[in-house]
C-alpha cells in the first residue's frame, strides 16, 4: 500500500477561523503550523473583555464547532462566554503547542516548485523565513476600515471607524451627552443621544421570534431554557424552509412581517428594506441581527434617517429625507459603521482577485489549485461563518491529503457562482462574503461525503406521508384508484403524521423545524462521531424544547402546503434539469433553477435523484 505524504501547512491567524483549520489539518495527520501576529487567539473576539453588554446575534450552538458542542444551554452568549469557549476548544484539541504568536506575516510568495516562502517577523523585528507546501489564509475579511464616506468628508467632528469604538468612548458619550451619528445601524444603542443615518431601510432579523424587548430575553436566556424554535436560526436555517425554493421561502416572511408577532418597526423596515423583491424578501439582501435599534425608533429613543443625499459643513449634517423635506442636524461625533475592505499586501500573487465570490467555494483562487485556501470568506446570511469555515477545513484537509480532488473546472465554477450569487443578492450585490447557510454548508459537505441522513424508518414515515397527501389530492379530483378504501389516505395522512411526533423524539420534527446546527454533520462521513448528534438531540427534548407560539402556527400553516406542493414540482422539474444540465444548458439565473428547493439553489450544491424522497 503506497501511503500519501502528508503536508506541511502553514495557517495566518488564530481566530476561530484559524483555530478550526489548524484542528483539521492536523487531524488529517499535515504537518500544521498557526501564526499569529497578537499575543493571544480568538481574533475578533480576543477583546471580548472589553465590551461588557456585547452578545452574540447568533446562539452558541450554532456558533460551536461539530466535534465541540457548547456544553451550556442553547442561548445568545457574550463574547467572553465565546472567547471562552474558543480557548477551551483549542485546549481539547492540543492546538497550543502548534501555535506561533507575535509573528506577523510580511511577505509569502511561491516559488515555481509550488511550494511557499513566507518571511515572519518576530519579536525584536526578527525575521525568520518558513516554507510550506500549502498555505491558508484566515486573517478575517474585517481587516481595512473602509475610508469616510465622501458625503461626510466636511465634517469637523470626530469621525471614527466602529473598528476603533471601545468602551471609553462609549462611556465619554454618556458622561458628556455627546450628540452621535451613527452610520449604519450595529451601533445603534450607543446612547440617548444618537441618530443613525441609512441610505436606505435596513432588513432586521430578532435574535427571538416574538415581539418582546430583545436583551431582557437574552438575560433570563442565560438563567433558564428557551425553546429551540424559538431562536432566529430555527426560522432561517430550519430543513423544512431549506426543502421549499426561493419564492415560497421569501413570501412566507413578508406575510409574517404584516403580522403582530415580531416587533412592529422591525417589521416595517423588513418590508421597506424589501420593497423591490417582494417575492424573494429577505433572500435579496443582507439581515442584520439587531432589533434593539428597532426597539428604540418604536419608544422614540432613537431617530432614524433614511437618505441618499447627504452633506456635511461643520458639525452640521443635511439630509433630504424620504418626504422630500430637507433636514439639518448637529453632531459632536460620526461613527461609521460602514464595514470593511479585503486587503492582503503580504500576499504576492501575481493577479489574485481578493473578491471572495471569484474564488471556488470562497476559498480557491483561480490557478493555484489546492495550495492557496482562504477560510473564513464565507459569512452565512443565516448561522455562523465559524461552521462555514470548519466545513471547508476539512475538505481544504482531504484536498492536501490526496483524498479529494478539486473539480478541473473550478475556476469556471466560480465564475457561474459569482453571477449567480450577484443576481441573488441583488439589493446588497457588494457584500461579497454572503452566502446560503443550508446551500454552502450542504454542498462543501457532499464533497467531504458528511452530510447527515435520517434512520430507513423515517424515511419510510415520511414517503408514506407523501403518498398519502397525493391520495387526497387524486381522492379531490376524484381520480382515486377503485381499489384503494375511501378513508385509507386520511388515515395514512393522520398515522404518519403521528408517528413523525413520537418515533425517536420527534427526530423528523427537529429535522424539519429545529436549527440546522454543525453537529448534524458529525454524523457519518470522515471524522465522524454519531454520539454527539445523539447527545445534543436529547438535550432538546421535543415536548419541552417547542413552544407552540403564533409565529411557529403560521410557519407550519405555510410550510406544510409548500412543502407537499415542492415535492411534486421537484418531481416534475428534476428530470428536465439533469437532461439540460448534463448537455451544458445552464439556467439563466442560478437561484431560479426553474424553482428548484433552496438547498440546490447556490454553491453548485449537487441535487441527486434520491433528494427527491428525502425529507
Amino acid at each position: 500500500m503506497v501511503r500519501r505524504r502528508m503536508k506541511r501547512i502553514i495557517i495566518v491567524g488564530a481566530g476561530p477561523c484559524g483555530l478550526v483549520a489548524l484542528k483539521e489539518m492536523l487531524e488529517m495527520g499535515h504537518n500544521a503550523i498557526l501564526l499569529e501576529k497578537s499575543d493571544r487567539l480568538g481574533g475578533v473576539f480576543s477583546s471580548a473583555k472589553l465590551y461588557s453588554n456585547l452578545h452574540l446575534t447568533i446562539s452558541n450552538w450554532a456558533m460551536a464547532f461539530s466535534d465541540f458542542p457548547d456544553p451550556e444551554r442553547l442561548c445568545y452568549p457574550s463574547g467572553e462566554h465565546y472567547l471562552q469557549y474558543l480557548k477551551a476548544y483549542a485546549a481539547h484539541f492540543d492546538l497550543e503547542k502548534r501555535m506561533m504568536y507575535g509573528s506577523e506575516v510580511c511577505n509569502a510568495c511561491m516559488g515555481s516548485d509550488g511550494r511557499w516562502t513566507l518571511e515572519i517577523k518576530r519579536s525584536g523585528d526578527h525575521i525568520e523565513n518558513m516554507q510550506s507546501d500549502a498555505l491558508i489564509v484566515a486573517t478575517g475579511a474585517n481587516q481595512v476600515a473602509k475610508p469616510v464616506p465622501s458625503e461626510l468628508l466636511g465634517v469637523s467632528g470626530r469621525v471614527l471607524h466602529s473598528a476603533d469604538y471601545n468602551e471609553d468612548f462609549r462611556r465619554k458619550v454618556a458622561e458628556k451627552k455627546l450628540r452621535i451619528l451613527v452610520v449604519g445601524g450595529e451601533l445603534a444603542d450607543l446612547s440617548p443621544h444618537v441618530s443613525v443615518w441609512l441610505r436606505r431601510p435596513a432588513c432586521v432579523g430578532p435574535r427571538y421570534l416574538n415581539n418582546k424587548p430583545e436583551m431582557e430575553q437574552v438575560a433570563a436566556n442565560k438563567e433558564r431554557d428557551f425553546p429551540a424554535n424559538g431562536f432566529l436560526e430555527a426560522a432561517t436555517t430550519n430543513r423544512m424552509s431549506a426543502s421549499l425554493n426561493v419564492y415560497a421561502y421569501g413570501i412566507f416572511r413578508r406575510i409574517l412581517w404584516h403580522t403582530g408577532v415580531l416587533n412592529s418597526t422591525l417589521a416595517r423596515m423588513c418590508l421597506d428594506s424589501t420593497a423591490s423583491a417582494v417575492l424573494m424578501n429577505d433572500q435579496a439582501t443582507y439581515v442584520t441581527k439587531n432589533q434593539r435599534m428597532c426597539e428604540a425608533i418604536h419608544d422614540g429613543k432613537l431617530e432614524a434617517l433614511v437618505s441618499t443625499k447627504v452633506s456635511a459643513n461643520g458639525n452640521t449634517v443635511t439630509l433630504q429625507l424620504a418626504n422630500g423635506v430637507q433636514g439639518h442636524r448637529q453632531f459632536d461625533a460620526i461613527v461609521l459603521c460602514t464595514g470593511f475592505a479585503t486587503s492582503f499586501p503580504w500576499l504576492k500573487v501575481d493577479d489574485l482577485d481578493t473578491n471572495p465570490r471569484s474564488w471556488f467555494l470562497h476559498c480557491f483562487p483561480e490557478g493555484l489549485g489546492d495550495r492557496l485556501a482562504f477560510v473564513g470568506y464565507a459569512r452565512p446570511h443565516q448561522g455562523g461563518m465559524p461552521v462555514m469555515a470548519e466545513m471547508l477545513s476539512r475538505y481544504v484537509a482531504l484536498l492536501f491529503a490526496g483524498k479529494r480532488q478539486l473539480p478541473e473546472d473550478y475556476a469556471e465554477r466560480a465564475r457561474r457562482e459569482q453571477i449567480a450569487e450577484v443576481e441573488h443578492y441583488h439589493i446588497s450585490p457588494h457584500l461579497s462574503t454572503l452566502v446560503d447557510y443550508n446551500a454552502f454548508i450542504e454542498s462543501v459537505a457532499r464533497r467531504v461525503g458528511c452530510e447527515p441522513r435520517l434512520p430507513l424508518s423515517i424515511m419510510l414515515i415520511f414517503n408514506m406521508h407523501i403518498a398519502a397527501v397525493l391520495l387526497l389530492v387524486l381522492q379531490v379530483f376524484s381520480l382515486t384508484p377503485g381499489i384503494v378504501e375511501p378513508r385509507l389516505p386520511f388515515l395514512l395522512y393522520v398515522l404518519t403524521m403521528a408517528l413523525a411526533f413520537f418515533i425517536d423524539d420527534g427526530l423528523l420534527i427537529k429535522w424539519w423545524f429545529y436549527p440546522c446546527w454543525a453537529v448534524w454533520y458529525r454524523q457519518r462521513g470522515p471524522g465522524a462521531n454519531p454520539s454527539l448528534l445523539e447527545k445534543t438531540l436529547r438535550r432538546v427534548p421535543l415536548f419541552k424544547s417547542t413552544a407552540i407560539t403564533q409565529g411557529f402556527m403560521l410557519l407550519i400553516a405555510w410550510s406544510l402546503p409548500a412543502l407537499y406542493a415542492q415535492r411534486i414540482l421537484s418531481v416534475l422539474i428534476y428530470l428536465p434539469y439533469c437532461l439540460l444540465d448534463g448537455v451544458g444548458v445552464r439556467w439563466p439565473k442560478g437561484w431560479v433553477g426553474l424553482l428548484r428547493p433552496k438547498m440546490f439553489a447556490l454553491h453548485g450544491t449537487e441535487w441527486r435523484f434520491s433528494d427527491l424522497f428525502v425529507p
